[in-house]
């Protein structure tokens, strides 16, 4: 009976220890790095820190927060043609606020309070430069908390928006400010209005 019971437990020791998986990071330029550097290097105002896992590996990434970037005229034609149905934009930016869908960040089951809905957001900006707004989403699984009735939520029709500008599935939300040129900063992960108001102010004056 012992010899039975430690053949047991030994069996179950062997699974347990081969089913350790190897984790493996990567910093903010895809480099591989200690996990001592990993955490070291994590920064929530700079990067978010996102993990893939499969049968045998973690991968664990920084991911830098804000990124600027220009559209080829291909995907702009193309952006502007499912934003503004086969026509250009007319305001200065055109603003995108993304929902990836839940997750732990935005899976709450109640009305939002997030003050993005508030009713000054689009007044203030308004005041920074003139804009289109667009509200966007993969999934709708969960929507109905984020004000439907009050914001015109559409979907990313063939993911085009997400192919563009998000990579992975950021948490909560994320957005985009482009110019008519096709020129963008995109903010992944959670953000605030106050957010929105201070990068568009920032990339209006970079951007002339």
């Amino acid at each position: 009976m012992r010899k039975y019971l430690f053949a047991i437990l030994l069996t179950y020791y062997y699974s347990s220890f081969s089913q350790v998986k190897k984790v493996v990071y990567y910093n903010e330029n895809q480099k591989e790095i200690s996990e001592t550097d990993f955490f070291k290097q994590k920064n929530n105002q700079r990067n978010l820190d996102i993990y893939f896992e499969n049968d045998s590996l973690v991968s664990s990434f920084l991911v830098t927060r804000k990124n600027h970037g220009q559209l080829n005229d291909i995907e702009l034609k193309s952006l502007n043609d499912y934003l503004y149905h086969n026509s250009e934009a007319t305001n200065e930016l055109t603003i995108l606020v993304y929902y990836p869908g839940k997750d732990r960040c935005n899976g709450m089951e109640r009305i939002s309070t997030w003050n993005i809905f508030d009713g000054d957001y689009l007044r203030k900006l308004k005041k920074i430069n003139s804009y289109d707004h667009f509200w966007i989403y993969k999934s709708d699984e969960n929507l109905k908390y984020y004000h439907p009735k009050q914001v015109k939520w559409q979907s990313d029709q063939n993911q085009l928006v997400e192919k563009m500008f998000f990579k992975f599935h950021y948490p909560c939300f994320s957005f985009v400010i482009l110019n008519k040129k096709g020129k963008y900063l995109s903010y992944f992960g959670e953000f605030s209005k106050n957010t929105v108001w201070e990068l568009s102010k920032e990339f209006t004056e970079m951007n002339p």
